[in-house]
Order: C-alpha cells, then sequence, then structure tokens
C-alpha cells in the first residue's frame, strides 16, 4: 500500500485511515455531511484506491456517521424527525437507483465518477455561500403540503437560551433535492448531506442547526439503501472498512458534541471551503493530473 506515493506497511496503512476516518467523522457529524465527501478524496489521492471502492466503502463510514450522531441529535430535539421522513421517500429511491446505475453502466469507471463529483459539491458550496448572511426567511411563501403534514418545528438554542420557530416552505422542491441526493449519495458514497443541507437551509428555509442534524439521521438510511446494492452484488471490500467503520463512528460522536453550541454562521462558514477543496481536488484526479 502507498500514501502519498511512500510504501508503508499495512499497519500503518490501517492507523493513517483509522485518524483520518475520525477526522472525517467529526466534521461530518458537525456539519451533516457524512464524512464521505472527505473519505472518497483521501482512499482516492493519498492512497490510490479505486474511485468505485473508495465510494462503497465511504457508504459504509456514512452510515456510523448517522449511527453516532443521530441519536444524539433526536434526543436533544435537533432533528425535525416528521421532515425527514418526508424526504426519505423520494432519497431511498434515488439510493437505490443511483447504485444500481453504478454497478452496472458505470462499473469500472472511475474517472467519471469522480468527475461527477465536482459539480456536485460546487453547486452545493454556492448554494451555502449565497445564504450566509441569514439562517431562514421571516416570512417563507406559503406551503400547502408542509401545512397539511404539519412539517413546521421549533429548536431550543443553547446559545441563546431560546426557543426558535421556523415555517417550512419549499416541498416539492425538496423532494426533487432528496431524489438527487439518494442518486448522488449512492454513485459517489458522500451520504447525500452536501445536498440535504443546502437545500433543506436555503430551499427549504430549515435552520442550518436542524438542517445539519436532521441530514445525519437521514443520510444513514440513504447509505444503508445503496450499500445493500454493493454488498448483494459482491462489491464491498472489508478490508478497508474495519479502520473506517470505528474511526467514523468515534469521530461523528466528538461532532455530535461540538454542535450543540458551535455558531450557525461558523458551519456554514466551515462547509464552503471545505467543499471547495474537495472538488479542486476531486478535478485534479479526475483529469489526471494528480494520481
Amino acid at each position: 500500500m502507498e500514501f502519498l506515493s511512500f510504501a508503508i506497511s499495512p499497519v500503518e496503512f490501517v492507523v493513517i485511515l483509522f485518524l483520518f476516518s475520525i477526522a472525517a467523522g467529526l466534521v461530518g457529524a458537525l456539519l451533516g455531511l457524512g464524512g464521505g465527501i472527505f473519505l472518497v478524496p483521501v482512499m482516492i489521492v493519498l492512497f490510490g484506491v479505486d474511485a468505485q471502492t473508495a465510494i462503497i466503502v465511504s457508504l459504509v463510514g456514512v452510515i456510523a456517521t448517522s449511527s453516532g450522531s443521530a441519536a444524539s441529535y433526536v434526543l436533544e430535539g435537533f432533528s425535525d424527525l416528521r421532515v425527514a421522513m418526508f424526504l426519505e421517500v423520494a432519497t431511498v429511491i434515488g439510493a437505490i437507483g443511483g447504485a444500481v446505475v453504478s454497478v452496472t453502466l458505470l462499473s469500472g469507471r472511475s474517472q467519471i465518477l469522480t468527475l461527477f463529483f465536482v459539480p456536485v459539491v460546487l453547486l452545493s458550496a454556492f448554494l451555502m455561500y449565497r445564504s450566509r448572511a441569514t439562517d431562514v426567511r421571516k416570512d417563507p411563501a406559503p406551503d400547502a403540503w408542509a401545512d397539511r403534514l404539519m412539517l413546521h418545528g421549533r429548536y431550543y438554542s443553547i446559545l441563546r437560551s431560546v426557543w426558535v420557530d421556523y415555517r417550512v416552505t419549499g416541498t416539492k422542491p425538496g423532494l426533487v433535492v432528496s431524489a438527487m441526493a439518494g442518486a448522488v449519495s449512492s454513485l459517489l458514497g458522500i451520504g447525500g448531506g452536501v445536498f440535504y443541507v443546502p437545500g433543506m437551509n436555503t430551499l427549504m428555509n430549515i435552520p442550518v442547526r436542524v438542517a445539519t442534524a436532521t441530514s445525519n439521521f437521514m443520510i444513514g438510511v440513504t447509505a444503508t439503501a445503496g450499500a445493500l446494492v454493493y454488498l448483494f452484488t459482491g462489491h464491498l471490500a472489508v478490508g478497508l472498512v474495519a479502520p473506517v467503520l470505528p474511526g467514523v463512528l468515534l469521530g461523528s460522536l466528538v461532532g455530535a458534541r461540538l454542535h450543540r453550541t458551535v455558531q450557525a454562521s461558523t458551519i456554514k462558514g466551515l462547509l464552503v471551503p471545505i467543499l471547495g477543496l474537495a472538488a479542486v481536488v476531486m478535478l485534479l484526479r479526475g483529469l489526471g493530473v494528480i494520481q
């Protein structure tokens, strides 16, 4: 195994990947991205893992991130379970479809998968940057589905010691984005969080703190739908999963604790450069500039 073009022993490989997985789980849980957006570039660029293999292993890591942080967010009242269940209908369909396409039409075409990653994260970064100055709109457009399904909610802000109410809008665009997130999750192994968080915050008027917590709840279901397809078709690399799973789980538990007190503007401020950097790295890899 190689790390940055240097030969390393199997033990060193496990330790290094475990440490990267901790970092991915921490940031993924904090930002609602699942950690896959960091694990995929790390495995491809630093370890030379095939893109499809890295994506499949990352999906398992995303499930671990969700398992580690979702329970905490639900108990603390940050996750909006009504919104999550509403959006999951579309996202699971997208996830299964994306996984089927990956193991059939795109099997063995790593460059296509890598390049497809770029516009996804750039779009997510743009949406976050555009809405950086505000969290939610005070007077969103009325939404009949949101009213009928009682999707509006509230959460307790520890920083401000007050209850924050919000009104959900844009349910139909939200379903479309969720279906895309499901497909992208299975195709790229990133859990769909790069679509969920910007989509819920900018399109559906859900506070970014609630959006990240709800995303962490949703990504586990989304990733599981795609991972099962890969498991049944024999594409899961168990040797790579071994160091990733405990590392991501540990990191996600730490990220969930930090989530309570981090400012919403800080979360958005972290999202934009991280997504931009991931897009640049994957573009260079897809074009063959770096191996």
